[in-house]
């Protein structure tokens, strides 16, 4: 049995884990001040994570996903919840791409990092976001994909982009009742009754607090200056790369 207590988006979680997997991964996010909440995950847990997954993955790493799970469940009361997408910062403002996984949002944010200087990945894949009346912030997590892009910082959240692939590219920004059906797609519901309705509140306040876009794009230059002009206000030609 291995106990640990991690920091994630603010807050210290107390883990027990039956492996010393997840331990190792969230080896940057430890903290040793008392926790706010405990998770903790079974065998049962883990076989049933083995059984669903379509990747057969081994029961520690099952495990550790199982313990993100139990920690996503727990977030909507803190305010905070489980995003599915990639969180970049550029001027210290962030943004957050996100699409079905193979859709291209990783391929994206790398060419951001290509034409233009000064972007950081926050997270590649699954950030924690708090959501406040006064905005949204966007914290990393280990938790960032198979590419492992996270730098253990937080950001301000101005904008949301999903990526769509198309032959042309294009952006337009869509009012918040038009993405609720994508949005819900990329945000972890929780299991309990409680905590659904306090998520959609929490979606709610996202999606009038935070611009929404839509990006059809192919894997071009123009497909960033595209999306960064859109959600920067920004002219690309003078801020890309020499």
């Amino acid at each position: 049995m291995t106990e640990f207590t991690v920091n994630f988006a603010k807050l210290n979680i107390a883990v027990c884990c039956n492996y010393d997997f997840t331990y190792k991964f969230c080896r940057d996010y430890l903290t040793d001040d008392a926790p706010d909440f405990s998770v903790s995950v079974n065998e049962q847990q883990i076989d049933t994570e083995i059984a669903e997954s379509p990747y057969n993955p081994s029961r520690p790493y099952a495990e550790s996903i199982c313990a993100y799970r139990e920690i996503a469940e727990k977030l909507p009361q803190y305010d905070r919840c489980v995003f599915h997408g990639a969180v970049i910062s550029y001027g210290n403002k962030g943004y957050i791409f996100t699409a079905p996984s193979g859709t291209g949002k990783t391929t994206h944010i790398s060419l951001w990092q290509k034409y233009l200087d000064g972007v950081e990945i926050v997270n590649g894949d699954k950030p924690i976001l708090h959501i406040t009346e006064n905005g949204v912030t966007a914290y990393a997590t280990p938790y960032a994909g198979k590419e492992g892009f996270q730098n253990h910082s937080h950001i301000q959240l101005c904008g949301i982009c999903f990526i769509e692939q198309a032959k042309e590219n294009s952006i337009k920004r869509i009012h918040p009742a038009e993405c609720l059906t994508r949005i819900m797609s990329q945000i972890y519901k929780p299991f309990d009754s409680l905590a659904v309705v306090k998520t959609l509140e929490l979606l709610d306040r996202l999606l009038t607090g935070v611009p929404v876009y839509v990006l059809g794009c192919d894997i071009s230059e123009n497909a960033v200056r595209c999306s960064f002009e859109a959600l920067t206000s920004l002219n690309f030609d003078e801020h890309k790369s020499e």
